[in-house]
């Protein structure tokens, strides 16, 4: 049985030939209508996005932001998703990569890349909605991935506890922060903020029956929603961190 190719498994457009899968640029010397060009196209479907999230995405509303014809997309970029996995590298260049450093301070290096991912993806909250659906193998992904190896070999961390390590804090920082984005979009969808949604929510569970007895609806601290995630963030990495540096000799 033949072996497939990592491009059969997921189609990436990181793992096709030529620019667009070997479609040519209707002007030999540049760009198309408009100087129209990939760029051009994966800059406004970041904005887009931004606006209207990945649900709403499409290369017609995309052509219209762009005012071109829909088809005349399709000579940088072959389809919706390789635009997307485009626009998620985009993303991925946001990041800020912290020094590899000499290993000394190889926990901060692990929470500074916990910390810019985070805020990455919540700066733009549909990528993290459709981020395990394509391999993030783009230049941008491929330098953070390869500096947060650096980081972790670096570490007195043995080398399969260096990549524990990394999943771990990888793992935690994505769930963190998928929930973060969950209750963000909850919110704006009711016209409301996450404040003010959970004491909704907390409000009406309040008279169901045993909740109260039960103790389950403790007293809400009465910080910002947004000031406790960060601090509920940190902490846990603290955990984390401690954790591992307890394993080390």
């Amino acid at each position: 049985m033949a072996t497939k190719r990592a491009s059969q498994v997921k189609k990436s457009v990181w793992l096709t030939p030529g620019p667009v899968r070997g479609r040519r640029s209707p002007r030999a010397g540049g760009g198309g209508a408009g100087g129209l060009d990939r760029e051009v196209i994966v800059t406004a479907a970041v904005r887009l996005l931004d606006e209207a999230g990945e649900a709403k995405f499409s290369m017609r509303a995309l052509a219209a932001r762009l005012d071109v014809t829909p088809m005349s997309l399709y000579w940088y970029v072959a389809d919706k998703d390789d635009l997307l996995e485009l626009a998620l590298d985009v993303v991925a260049g946001e990041m800020v990569l912290p020094e590899a450093g000499d290993g000394s301070d190889w926990e901060s290096g692990l929470r500074a890349l916990a910390v810019t991912w985070r805020a990455a993806m919540l700066a733009h909250p549909w990528a993290i909605r459709i981020y395990g659906d394509y391999l993030n193998i783009g230049p941008n992904s491929v330098r953070y991935s390869a500096r947060a190896l650096e980081i972790a070999r670096a570490s007195p961390l043995s080398g399969a506890d260096s990549m524990a390590a990394l999943s771990a804090i990888f793992q935690y920082t994505f769930g963190f922060t998928a929930t973060e984005v969950n209750w963000a979009e909850k919110a704006d969808q009711a016209g409301t903020t996450t404040d003010e949604l959970v004491e909704e929510i907390t409000e009406a569970v309040r008279d169901l029956p045993g909740v109260t007895d039960s103790g389950v609806l403790l007293e809400r601290p009465r910080e910002p929603d947004h000031l406790l995630r960060e601090r509920d963030f940190h902490r846990a990495l603290d955990w984390l961190l401690t954790g591992m540096r307890s394993s080390l000799p």
